[in-house]
């Protein structure tokens, strides 16, 4: 196990004003360490608890009294925010280092988990711990989780790198996880798919094959954000083989679709149905709404690759149904929903409908934009200049322009010089 020193450099920058009030550490005044270890692989025995470790329990307003918060937030809110309190747990002079940090990144991973279901409507591994005692935000909606993960995402990405450190792996996965929800199409591809391997290795170690498929397929995904397709596929492939292991239906469902967009970026189009309509009766036996739309999205876009249009606007249609619903319980899905006016604009544009797509294109770009959406809202810019080009209106090329910036934001060097080629 690293040594409390190495541990505590990934958290002392978020949590060094809280330090002053622990007193000196059991080692620096006894010279022996305190911390209960860990098993082997990073799962906690029976009976780990932050009070067998030394740490008292999180008090409630009904139990105890609360220190003066050290919160960490967001900038864009006042001091009536949402707040993650890491120190509402008044710890005694005699707690361990070690196990400080380990009852931090539980505040920070759960929190983020909760974050995370606001933020996606789609299925998740991790869930929020209902049993959980501790001090968490309590988000108002998903605006309120988006400005939490953006004012904690550089904690987030420290907490899992000493997670990983302290073999604490399985808080690994679930930040990793709840972090590819806020992190994905925002231009930071490179920086999740070193946190979805370090995720990935940590599955293996914990032997959890569930966990493994999971975060493969998420890595898949990210790969094909920065062009590797075949990198993206192995993945897929490897995950798919851990769910026909483990029957789990989820987990084949995910890897296939991913290995159905592969053959989509490849423009094997014809490919990528099939392994499209593979996916469909397991999402309809898992009753998953929200993943069939996603799959609906996919396959109205190859049959738009492909020229059937009539059939493509079908299942554009009816995904959107879906990530538009505004009845009760439903929760729209703001970026799915961008996307699909992305396609139908497309299709519009084919059909030579150009006001329509225009009001399409538009809308998906304000979609895109409202959640930080990079890489998407550079291609919506693309299609407008297209659409502005065929349409023979003056300043089409303030789109390109617009795309070269977002590209060059995110640093896509070769979608830059694709623009410029353009212009």
């Amino acid at each position: 196990m690293a040594g409390a020193d190495s541990v505590m450099a990934w958290w002392f920058p978020f949590a060094s004003p809280i330090m002053g009030s622990l007193g000196p550490s059991v080692e620096e005044r006894t010279g022996k360490g305190a911390g209960v270890p860990r098993p082997e692989g990073g799962k906690r025995a029976e009976g780990d608890t932050p009070a067998a470790r030394g740490v008292p329990a999180c008090p409630t307003p009904m139990n105890a009294p609360r220190r003066t918060p050290h919160a960490l937030r967001s900038p864009s809110k006042g001091d009536d925010m949402v707040r993650l309190d890491p120190m509402s747990l008044d710890p005694e002079p005699t707690v361990d280092r070690e196990a400080l940090e380990s009852v931090f990144a539980d505040h920070l991973s759960e929190a983020a988990v909760r974050a995370a279901a606001l933020l996606s409507g789609g299925w998740s591994l991790a869930l929020p711990d209902e049993s959980a005692h501790l001090d968490l935000p309590v988000f108002a909606d998903a605006a309120d989780a988006g400005n939490w993960m953006a004012a904690n995402t550089e904690a987030l990405v420290s907490c899992a790198r000493g997670a990983r450190e302290s073999r604490n792996h399985l808080t690994v996965c679930r930040i990793a996880e709840s972090l590819e929800v806020h992190l994905r199409g925002t231009g930071r591809s490179s920086e999740l798919v070193e946190l979805l391997r370090s995720a990935s290795a940590s599955a293996r170690d914990l032997e959890d094959t569930a966990w493994e498929a999971r975060t493969r397929n998420l890595l898949g995904l990210s790969l094909l954000e920065t062009g590797e397709l075949a990198g993206a596929d192995r993945e897929f492939e490897t995950a798919l083989a851990l769910a026909d292991t483990d029957e789990d239906d989820r987990g084949r469902a995910t890897a296939l679709e991913g290995r159905g967009i592969v053959a989509q970026r490849d423009r094997r189009d014809d490919e990528a149905l099939a392994l499209f309509e593979r996916v469909r009766p397991l999402k309809e036996a898992l009753k998953w709404t929200h993943g069939i739309a996603v799959l609906d999205l996919l396959a109205g876009r190859s049959l738009l690759n492909s020229g059937r249009f009539e059939h493509a606007m079908e299942r554009l249609d009816a995904a959107m149904a879906v990530f538009d619903a505004t009845g009760e319980d439903a929760v729209p899905d703001e970026v799915n929903a961008a996307k699909v006016r992305s396609e139908r604009g497309r299709a519009l544009i084919a059909a030579r409908r150009f006001v329509d797509a225009r009001e399409e294109l538009y809308e998906a770009r304000e979609g895109f934009e409202k959640h930080d959406q990079v890489s998407p809202s550079a291609r919506v810019c693309e299609l407008l200049a297209g659409l502005g080009q065929l349409n023979r209106e003056d300043g089409w090329r303030r789109h390109l322009v617009e795309a070269e910036r977002l590209y060059e934001r995110i640093g896509d060097t070769a979608a830059v010089e694709r623009v410029r080629r353009h212009l």
